[in-house]
C-alpha cells in the first residue's frame, strides 16, 4: 500500500534502552569503529552496543536497517534502531511500532489510525468497522468509501481522481478504474484499468508505446529487446539519443542499405560508415555511407578507390588518367585494351624492346653534382647525381636536349650537362648472373644483389638495361624495389637485432634497437624491414658521422651540396627512428602530393626515389639490402 504522508514526526514512545543482553560500552577497548566498521572483540559487531554515542543493533559491523532478531523477537530496524513510523520492507510499506508491524492505535502524519499488521485497517473487526484505519459506528453505518456494483464511491460520489480502494492506488473516473487519456497531476496521460499506461496500447488512432502514461521518447524495453522510441513509435530516422545522432530502422541502429535526405547509404550502428564492410554483395570501403570513388586511406596507406573497390583500371582522378593496380598507379608490365604495356607510376613507358643484349645508340655520364631530367614539353621529371650513366637512345633531341634512359626513366637532359663516354673505355653498368641471384653492377668494382637468377640468362654474361626490368625477351623481378612500404614486415624485434650480429654492425648506434624499428611500425604504419635497410643504406648501418654526431640514419635534409651541415639533428637514437618514420610516412608514404610519386622504394620512373635522392639506384640499393636481410633472416618476408 502506497501512502503519500510519511514524513511528519511520530509520537510513538521509543524504548529508552535496547532489550539485550552481554552488552559492552565503547570505553571498552574491544568495541571501536574501524572505518565505517564498528568491531568487538576484533570481529564485527552484530548485537546491540553502544559506540560511545548511543545504543544501536548492528549486522557485520554496520547499524541495521532491515529484519534482525534481538532478544525482543524479530524485529525491523532502521539506521540501528527498532523501527518506529513507515517503513518499505522491501515487500510493502508498513507501519511499525518498536521495530513490529503496529496493531492497534497510532499516530503518524494523517493523525490517528487504528492499524492492522502495519496498515490501516478497513473492515469489521470485534463490534466496529474501520475504514482507512477509522472508525465507523455500527449503529450508524454510511459507506463513504467503496465499491457499489463495481462502482468505486467516495463520500457517496463516483470517484475521480487518485484513490486506494484497499488492493493499491487507481485512478478513477466516474468510479471505474480509467482506460483512456486522463489529466492527473502529472498532466494528460493514458491509462490502462487506473495505472498510468507503460507498454503498448492501441488509445483509438494508433497503437503507441507509453511510459508513465506518455508516448515515449527515449529507450525502452518491449517484446523486441532494448529499442529507441519517438513520441510512442519505434524510431525509423535520424535522432540524438543523448549521446549522439543515430540513423534508426525499426528503432535500433540501422545497419544495411537505407535512404535518408542524402540519398540510399550503407549504415553500421547508425552511422553512415567510413570504412571497408561487407554489404552482403561482397567488401567495399565506403565514405559518408557511398562506395567511395577517388582517393581515400585504410590500414594498407593510401589508394585510389573506383565504386568503393581498388582500381584495376584506367581512372581520371581529377589531374589526369593513370592505370591503376590494386588502387595504386601501376609500375610494371600491364594490360590494357591496347594491349600489354609497361607502366611507370600510371603511364605508358617508351620502351627499348631490342635484344637479350640490348644496345644504345650512345652513353653519357653526368658531370654536375646533379642535374634535371625533362620531358619533351620542359617539365621536370626527376634529379640524377654526379657520374650517373644515362643511356641514350634513337629519339631526337628536343630543344636541344638529349634523349636518354636511366633507372626507368626516359626525358631528355641538357647537353652541356652531360658529357659523352665510349663503351670501350667505360664501365657501362650491366646485370649479371652467378646461377642463384642477380647483380646490377654498378662499376667494374661496385655491385648490388638484387634478384634470384632467371633462367633466360647465361651464367657469367653482362646483359644491359635502362630500367633493370626489361631484358628485350625477358624481365627481372626484384622482390622488394616496387613492394608496399605500408605493409608489415614478418620479422621480430628479435629478428632484426639479429641481423645487425650477421652483417657484422654491432659496434653501430643502431645495434639492439630492433624493439624501436618495430615501435615505429606500429605507431606510423611503415615497414619495419624496410626502416632497417633505409638507415643501413644512409648511415652505414649506424656507424657514418652524420649518424654519430646528429642521429640522423636516413639522410634527412643531408642535401649532396651539403651532407653534414644540413642535415637534421634528432635528440637521440630512438627519436633518429621514430621522427624519420613520421616525416617519411607524412612526406612520401601517406601523401598524394609532392614530394611523393607512390609508397615504395621505385626508381627514377616512380616511387620515392624520384624525389627523395638523386642517386638514380637509390631505391634499388635499398631493396638489395631488404633482399639480402631476407635471405639471411629465413625469407619470413614476401
Amino acid at each position: 500500500m502506497k501512502y503519500g504522508l510519511k514524513l511528519g514526526v511520530g509520537v510513538l514512545t521509543v524504548l529508552a534502552t535496547p532489550v539485550a543482553v552481554n552488552v559492552v560500552t565503547s570505553h571498552d577497548a574491544q568495541a571501536e569503529y574501524r572505518g565505517s566498521i564498528f568491531y568487538h572483540n576484533n570481529k564485527p559487531a552484530n548485537w546491540w552496543y553502544s559506540d560511545g554515542n548511543d545504543w544501536y543493533f548492528f549486522q557485520n559491523g554496520k547499524k541495521l536497517t532491515g529484519y534482525g532478531k534481538d532478544n525482543a523477537g524479530v524485529r525491523y530496524f532502521a539506521n540501528g534502531k527498532a523501527a518506529n513510523w513507515w517503513y518499505n520492507d522491501g515487500q510493502s510499506w508498513y507501519f511499525f511500532q518498536n521495530g513490529k508491524k503496529l496493531t492497534g492505535y497510532g499516530k503518524d502524519s494523517a493523525e490517528a489510525h487504528y492499524f492492522v499488521n502495519g496498515k490501516y485497517a478497513n473492515g469489521k473487526i470485534g463490534n466496529k468497522e474501520y475504514r482507512d484505519g477509522k472508525e465507523i459506528s455500527v449503529e450508524n453505518k454510511v459507506q463513504t468509501r467503496g465499491y457499489t456494483n463495481g462502482v468505486y464511491y467516495v463520500d457517496s460520489k463516483a470517484a475521480n481522481w487518485w484513490y486506494n480502494d484497499g488492493q493499491a492506488w487507481y485512478f478513477f473516473q466516474n468510479g471505474k478504474k480509467l482506460t483512456g487519456y486522463g489529466k492527473d497531476n502529472a498532466g494528460v496521460r493514458y491509462f490502462a484499468n487506473g495505472k498510468a499506461a507503460n507498454w503498448w496500447y492501441d488509445d483509438g488512432q494508433a497503437w503507441y508505446f507509453f511510459q508513465n502514461g506518455k508516448k515515449y521518447t527515449g529507450y525502452g524495453k518491449d517484446n523486441a529487446g532494448v529499442r529507441y522510441f519517438a513520441n510512442g513509435k519505434a524510431a525509423n530516422w535520424w535522432y540524438d539519443d543523448g549521446q549522439a545522432w543515430y540513423f534508426f530502422q525499426n528503432g535500433k541502429k540501422y545497419t544495411g542499405y537505407g535512404k535518408d535526405n542524402a540519398g540510399v547509404r550503407y549504415f553500421a550502428n547508425g552511422k553512415a560508415v567510413n570504412w571497408w564492410y561487407d554489404d552482403g554483395t561482397g567488401w567495399y570501403f565506403f565514405q559518408n555511407g557511398k562506395k567511395y570513388t577517388g582517393y581515400g586511406k585504410d590500414n594498407a596507406g593510401i589508394h585510389y578507390f573506383a565504386n568503393g573497390k581498388y582500381a584495376n583500371w584506367w581512372y581520371s582522378d581529377g589531374q589526369d588518367w593513370y592505370f591503376f593496380q590494386n588502387g595504386k598507379k601501376f609500375t610494371g608490365y600491364g594490360k590494357d585494351n591496347a594491349g600489354a604495356h609497361y607502366f611507370a607510376n600510371g603511364k605508358y613507358v617508351n620502351e627499348n624492346k631490342g635484344s637479350s643484349n640490348t644496345t644504345y645508340s650512345g652513353y653519357y655520364k653526368v658531370t654536375a653534382l646533379y642535374i634535371p631530367v625533362y620531358d619533351a614539353n620542359g617539365r621536370i621529371l626527376s634529379h640524377v647525381s654526379r657520374d650517373t650513366v644515362l643511356f641514350r637512345d634513337n629519339r631526337s633531341t628536343v630543344n636541344g636536349r638529349i634523349p636518354v634512359q636511366v633507372a626507368g626513366l626516359t626525358g631528355y637532359v641538357n647537353s652541356g650537362q652531360v658529357a659523352a663516354i665510349n663503351s670501350r673505355t667505360t664501365f657501362i653498368p650491366d646485370y649479371v648472373s652467378d646461377g642463384k641471384y642477380v647483380y646490377h653492377r654498378y662499376s667494374a668494382y661496385s655491385s648490388v644483389m638484387v634478384a634470384y637468377h632467371n633462367p633466360n640468362m647465361q651464367v657469367g654474361k653482362p646483359y644491359y638495361s635502362a630500367d633493370g626490368i626489361n631484358f628485350g625477351t625477358f624481365k627481372l623481378d626484384h622482390p622488394f624495389q616496387f613492394s608496399n612500404l605500408k605493409s608489415r614486415s614478418n620479422y621480430t624485434a628479435a629478428d632484426i637485432n639479429r641481423l645487425y650480429s650477421l652483417m657484422g654492425a654491432n659496434n653501430g648506434k643502431l645495434a639492439g634497437k630492433g624493439a624501436t624499428f618495430k615501435a615505429a611500425e606500429q605507431k606510423y604504419g611503415v615497414n619495419a624491414l624496410y626502416l632497417v635497410a633505409h638507415s643501413a643504406l644512409e648511415s652505414a648501418w649506424g656507424k657514418s658521422q652524420i649518424a654519430k654526431d646528429k642521429n640522423n640514419f636516413f639522410g634527412i635534409a643531408a642535401y649532396d651540396s651539403t651532407p653534414y651541415t644540413s642535415a637534421t639533428k634528432f635528440d637521440n637514437v630512438d627519436s633518429g627512428i621514430l621522427g624519420a618514420a613520421r616525416w617519411i610516412d607524412r612526406n612520401y608514404l601517406s601523401n598524394t602530393g609532392y614530394p611523393a610519386r607512390g609508397a615504395y622504394l621505385g626508381n627514377k620512373a616512380g616511387g620515392m626515389n624520384v624525389n627523395y635522392a638523386t642517386a638514380p639506384y637509390w631505391g634499388e640499393s635499398i631493396a638489395s639490402i631488404m633482399f639480402s636481410a631476407n635471405e639471411k633472416l629465413g625469407r619470413k618476408d614476401r
